[in-house]
């Protein structure tokens, strides 16, 4: 019924003209589309071939993210020292030249060479679509914060697949552009060549994280397939999703969100199959060390022989104070590995220096492998699409069919190593202290002097880990992920056997994966799927934004026993006192609502220790973990010390003096304290930590992923990095930002959902902030799937575009 009802739009002139009464149509010539905007401002583009879905897309997304996009297509142009000028710190010429050296246009156009026809045209059409709103808006008509800028100009297809090539990279080569924009071979007389103190990146940290439940029939209440998608990404900058769906009759029908600018729908459902993501901490690059030719610090031995490093010189215009443009060059360097690194504990000398190489500087494939998701007919369409494309950057999949099979698997591109390399590496994390440092850091060191190290090409994955030895989980009952190593999927089935780069199994878990796997497992009164064990859609909502924290639940009645009567505490000389900050433990729910008192004072009392005291023994848990009972340990509070001060009363008085500088108080709700600003008003926030163990993640992340140069959230002073805490309180700029439960039924799927930050980064739209208030009530809004259910809604605006290809 669905399909005829947008057929016979088709031939009433919403859409290309039909063809004759053969049914053939003619091949379009125009890009054409109809754009239906529903409430909350999501666009359901309709059309009749995949250039002009993208054309359609790239309409709408302009619409909402203009600013954020430009910026970014300037940044990976390499022209932002030319427009802006050089740059606090010359951090503008750093950009341009961190980007020439990792030639994301020069493999933007080849991803163009090598993407299929459709995906093709899918970028040629957002082009197409973004530059026809350009056009239409004119300069003055653009959004704040970029109305009347010169550096907002038409796009091409080539800047898009550009911009796409650095997405890719984000957990790699991005994380590493300080090393790379610095690598530079000492000079004549031994000396460094540019300044190298910088902060080694984390890797097992790298702020971004999510939540995945895909519920197979045997936990649904229907009987049937059901997602929960949660994402935690940043809710300002280019890592923003945009809510869409994608109609061309008989040929695609989804629904969901992408990041920014990408005309595919990254995460979201279709008639058939629903699919999330969450961020995989496998190794996605490796470090290699370079034992130098002594008499040049510019080539390298490997295998016994000498090898000269590619050596290129990049010319950039920088804007100067006087509004003239001149001309800067810089050397870069490039081994057979990938871009040179210098800076901190990878600088170059004249005896060695570092290299990296990153498993998705080459990755053409990942547009393919969303579009063919997009598309897919069933669930093992949908897994064949990953198996034979290899293009999903550096996420985890977690999907489930209508039928009620549930799927999570990781088919990110991690390397293939070798045994013999694997074993090499290992022994050298004991013995060799730069190796075990950087692991600590997530960070693989290889020998890059021996072909042992060489990553292995094997049939159909190229140097990528084979297709039958990535983890995989396939069920009936339930699949999850919370960006842990993935052997605790299912805890009646623990993945093990899977390479070493993509984790260790019976590795201790997050205290938010251990509170995700509770909601899912638990039973009886009070369960999160009822006393029936069975998930409706209404409780699998209720349970991810429930914000209970696992912590609360396992250690505050402890806590609250050790403080009761205790007397102040003696911080370098100041007696605090912990009374009022005990109470406030004693009476909360242990839930992170905007009405809920005391969790201020627990997420400070935390935030005195390390997130590794969340998840086994030590400053906090008494008993260690147990990968044979993962779910009930770590355990019970540590004791206190036999002499001197209690570190549990130390940790709450320091909690108390936090909150005092913030200016809150152990009894302020945490909705008085917990915010985000949209322009001149501050929405309440729900939710926490994820080191706190709740499973809707919301934080303050001073150095949030966001490379854009646009206004950001006002912050305040910080008080406390660990939390988030400032002067203002708990201002929130990344966490749960899509949020979505779909199930699948008789009649097809039904889905509702929240887009945290809103559609629009237009200060003047009225989805600029509509659906912050809506999650910040937890007001679930309905997905609009059905063409019955689009046309009905009260808010429905239609506009028809078009233009030449």
């Amino acid at each position: 019924m669905y399909g005829r009802i947008i057929a016979g739009l088709s031939c009433l002139g919403l859409l290309a003209a039909c063809g004759d009464e053969s049914g053939v149509r003619p091949a379009p010539v125009d890009y054409q589309a109809t754009i239906r905007w529903t409430s909350h401002g999501v666009p359901h583009i309709l059309a009749e071939d995949i250039g002009s879905i993208g054309f359609g897309l790239g309409y709408a997304g302009a619409r909402d993210v203009v600013c954020t996009l430009a910026d970014q297509i300037v940044k990976v142009r390499s022209e932002r020292a030319r427009t802006f000028g050089p740059g606090e710190g010359d951090a503008n010429v750093d950009s341009d030249f961190s980007y020439l050296t990792l030639g994301v246009v020069e493999r933007g156009e080849r991803m163009l060479e090598r993407v299929s026809a459709d995906g093709r045209a899918l970028i040629e059409g957002y082009a197409a679509g973004y530059n026809r709103y350009l056009a239409d808006a004119g300069p003055e008509g653009l959004p704040a914060p970029c109305a009347g800028a010169a550096w907002v100009k038409p796009i091409s297809a080539a800047d898009l697949a550009a911009y796409y090539v650095h997405v890719n990279m984000f957990a790699g080569s991005l994380q590493l552009l300080d090393f790379i924009r610095r690598a530079a071979p000492p000079e004549a007389s031994g000396e460094e060549a540019r300044e190298r103190a910088i902060e080694l990146p984390d890797f097992t940290r790298l702020g971004l994280g999510s939540n995945a439940w895909a519920i197979g029939r045997d936990r649904a209440e229907g009987g049937r397939g059901m997602l929960v998608a949660n994402p935690h990404f940043p809710w300002e900058g280019e890592l923003r999703f945009h809510e869409a769906h994608l109609t061309i009759p008989g040929q695609l029908d989804v629904y969901g969100v992408s990041l920014t600018g990408l005309p595919v729908i990254n995460i979201g459902f279709n008639e058939h199959v629903a699919w999330t993501h969450t961020v995989s901490p496998a190794k996605h690059f490796t470090v290699y060390r370079l034992t130098l030719d002594p008499d040049d610090p510019t080539a390298y031995v490997h295998e016994g022989e000498r090898r000269p490093m590619e050596r290129r010189e990049h010319t950039i215009d920088v804007l100067t104070d006087d509004g003239s443009i001149e001309q800067v060059s810089r050397v870069m360097y490039r081994s057979h590995h990938g871009p040179m690194l210098g800076a901190s504990v990878l600088g170059w000398s004249t005896e060695q220096a570092f290299t990296v190489r990153d498993a998705n500087e080459d990755n053409v494939t990942a547009l393919d492998q969303w579009l063919r998701m997009d598309r897919a007919t069933s669930l093992d369409e949908l897994r064949r699409a990953h198996e034979e494309l290899r293009g999903i950057p550096f996420v985890f999949t977690t999907a489930v069919d209508a039928e009620g099979q549930a799927l999570l698997m990781d088919a990110s591109r991690v390397p293939h190593l070798s045994a013999e390399a694997v074993r090499a590496y290992e022994s050298a994390q004991q013995r060799d202290g730069l190796t075990g440092l950087l692991a600590r850091s997530g960070i693989v060191l290889l020998d890059g002097g021996t072909a042992r190290d060489e990553w292995v090409e094997t049939q159909g994955a190229g140097a990528l880990v084979p297709w039958g030895d990535l983890p995989s989980l396939a069920r009936t009952d339930f699949v999850m992920n919370a960006n842990d190593t993935p052997w605790l999927t299912n805890p009646a089935e623990p993945l093990t056997g899977y390479p070493a780069l993509f984790g260790t199994p019976g590795a201790p878990i997050s205290a938010r994966t251990r509170m995700n796997l509770l909601l899912l497992t638990e039973e009886g009164e009070g369960a999160a799927a009822g006393e029936d064990g069975l998930f409706s859609r209404d409780e699998l909502e209720a349970a991810i934004l429930g914000n209970r924290a696992i912590t609360a639940e396992r250690l505050r009645a402890q806590v609250v026993e050790r403080c009761d009567g205790a007397a102040p505490v003696d911080l370098e000389g100041e007696a605090v006192d912990v009374a009022d900050a005990c109470l406030a433990l004693a009476s909360w729910d242990g839930r992170l609502d905007l009405e809920s008192v005391g969790a201020i004072v627990w997420r400070e009392l935390l935030g005195q220790f390390s997130s590794a005291a969340t998840v086994d023994a030590g400053k906090l848990y008494a008993q260690p973990f147990d990968p044979k009972d993962p779910l009930e340990t770590p355990r019970d509070l540590v004791e206190p010390p036999a002499e001197g001060p209690d570190p549990i009363l130390v940790a709450l008085a320091e909690a108390t003096r936090a909150l005092a500088q913030a200016g809150l108080d152990p009894s302020t709700p945490l909705g008085e304290a917990q915010f985000t600003n949209k322009g001149d008003d501050a929405i309440p926030i729900h939710g926490g930590l994820g080191m706190e163990g709740v499973a809707n993640v919301v934080t303050h992340l001073p150095t949030a992923p966001n490379s854009t140069l646009l206004p950001r959230l006002n912050t305040g002073e910080l008080v406390n990095p660990t939390t988030g805490l400032t002067t203002a309180g708990y201002p929130i700029n990344f966490g749960t930002s899509f949020v979505m439960a779909v199930e699948h039924t008789t009649g097809g799927p039904r889905a509702e959902a929240l887009l945290s930050y809103a559609q629009s980064t237009d200060p003047a739209s009225p989805h600029f902030a509509d659906q912050t208030e809506l999650f910040s009530q937890k007001a679930w809004r309905p997905v609009l799937f059905t063409e019955k259910d689009i046309a009905a809604d009260p808010d429905l605006v239609v506009k028809e575009i078009g233009g030449p290809r």
